[in-house]
């Protein structure tokens, strides 16, 4: 009876362990466990992180390589301000130059944010375990509101000159319609030339005398 109960604890045991076994494979599959796919880890610093979180995906050339291991402020003591360092994990395959752009990215406009990576063309200098690269920091907000302040204000002051231009150039318009009425009703010099006939019968008549008489173009009159 003992040992039939023996045999019969031994195979419980054995099929929890099994159990326990297949339990931790399915874990570490789930979780690409480092130790099944070995990779390296370098250091991502920016200004302003806009939020990135550990886990996050990274992405090279947009295929997910790694993820944000960790995330930290350190200060920077020449420019006298504090700057973020990411840590970035990425499979053993992923070959990222030294002359990458880095900076956060995100799915959609309220997706989930990601490193983006787009490799450089030296290849000759790869990132290493531990190595650190300078990413591009986002537009956060308020740059973008600062900046829509901007363009609306400098909007405003071209709409402004416009309509300045605008009114010269309805005055501009007025004189001339003012000196084009005047001209119709024969007023101004201009005007009599056009429509008084007593002067083009004038002017015609001094070219006709000159026709007739040239000799009138070279005489001089004495004075008296």
């Amino acid at each position: 009876m003992a040992d039939k109960t023996k045999m019969q604890e031994l195979k419980v045991g054995i099929f929890v362990f099994i159990g326990l076994i297949i339990l931790i494979v399915f874990v570490l599959m789930i979780g690409d466990f480092r130790l099944i796919n070995p990779g390296y880890t370098f250091k991502v610093s920016f200004g302003f992180a806009n939020g990135i979180k550990a886990s996050a995906p990274v992405r090279l050339s947009g295929v997910e390589v790694g993820e944000v291991k960790g995330i930290h402020i350190d200060y920077d003591e020449q420019a006298k301000k504090p700057f973020v360092l990411v840590d970035v994990w990425v499979n053993k395959d992923a070959k990222i130059p030294m002359d990458s752009r880095v900076w956060v990215n995100m799915l959609g406009l309220l997706g989930e944010k990601y490193i983006e990576v787009i490799p450089g063309k030296n290849y000759q200098h790869l990132l290493r375990e531990g190595a650190i690269i300078k990413g591009e920091d986002p537009v956060s907000i308020q740059e973008l509101t600062d900046l829509s302040k901007e363009i609306a204000t400098q909007v405003g002051t071209t709409v402004k000159g416009v309509e300045v231009t605008l009114e010269k150039l309805n005055v501009t318009l007025d004189s001339l319609n003012l000196i084009i009425g005047n001209v119709k009703e024969g007023k101004g010099s201009i005007g009599k030339l056009f429509f008084d006939e007593s002067l083009y019968t004038n002017i015609d008549e001094m070219f006709m005398d000159l026709k007739k008489n040239p000799w009138k173009l070279l005489y001089k009159q004495k004075e008296k």
